[in-house]
């Protein structure tokens, strides 16, 4: 009986710090709705088991009103959790068509340029697909900062720095010839580029355009 207490009081404390910590992230991110969290069936719930508690002293851990707090305080924190989790992929609108080109394969002219792109285009999915509040600690570990506004601000400089790779790269592939463009589109392909059609004229040109050493022959 004193465990099953103890493990209804440790369940509640559990689920009050955690929407503590989420109501701070919703502030903190300048989010305006509030979590779907329905704090009368909570409170109703909590008001039946402090009646069993009167009525039947530390049995009342082992009857329904316990047993309906604990699947409710579950449903509530599930709820919490998917809204937080829609709220936070917000953050990262403004990266996810710069994401879909750095996957696309379609990126070619700077190495450097397109190193950088898939390092930062990495680090974004990364943090983007982890929970801000149950794991804080591991954003803030990955991008080397300390609190959740720092986050969102090195978050920002990650999509900026992303954006910029993929301009300059944009401004390379612009100044290349519609051949070399087609050929660079070819060798992406799943087909890729026959050896076959590389010509010494084909490798002067993709040595001209910087490409070259984006290159390499795999066997099919």
């Amino acid at each position: 009986m004193l465990s099953r207490a103890q493990k209804v009081r440790a369940e509640l404390t559990t689920a009050a710090n955690h929407f503590d910590a989420v109501q701070s992230y919703r502030v903190t991110i300048g989010q305006t709705n509030t979590p779907p969290l329905d704090g009368r069936a909570i409170r109703q719930a909590m008001g039946q088991l402090k009646g069993a508690l009167s009525r039947s002293g530390p049995r009342a851990f082992q009857q329904r009103p316990a047993d309906t707090l604990q699947r409710l305080l579950g449903i509530q924190i599930k709820r919490v959790d998917r809204w937080v989790k829609y709220t936070w992929r917000e953050r990262f609108t403004a990266a996810r068509g710069l994401l879909v080109r750095e996957e696309s394969g379609d990126l070619h002219g700077s190495p450097i340029a397109r190193r950088r792109a898939a390092r930062r285009a990495s680090t974004i999915r990364v943090v983007q697909s982890k929970d801000p509040v149950r794991e804080r600690v591991f954003l803030e570990e990955s991008l080397k900062v300390e609190g959740l506004t720092a986050c969102l601000g090195e978050i920002g400089k990650l999509i900026d720095d992303l954006r910029a790779a993929i301009a300059e790269i944009d401004k390379k592939q612009a100044a290349m010839t519609p051949e070399i463009r087609a050929v660079l589109q070819k060798a992406a392909s799943l087909d890729g580029l026959p050896l076959a059609e590389v010509t010494p004229e084909l490798m002067a040109g993709l040595q001209l355009a910087g490409v070259l050493e984006d290159l390499v022959v795999r066997r099919l």
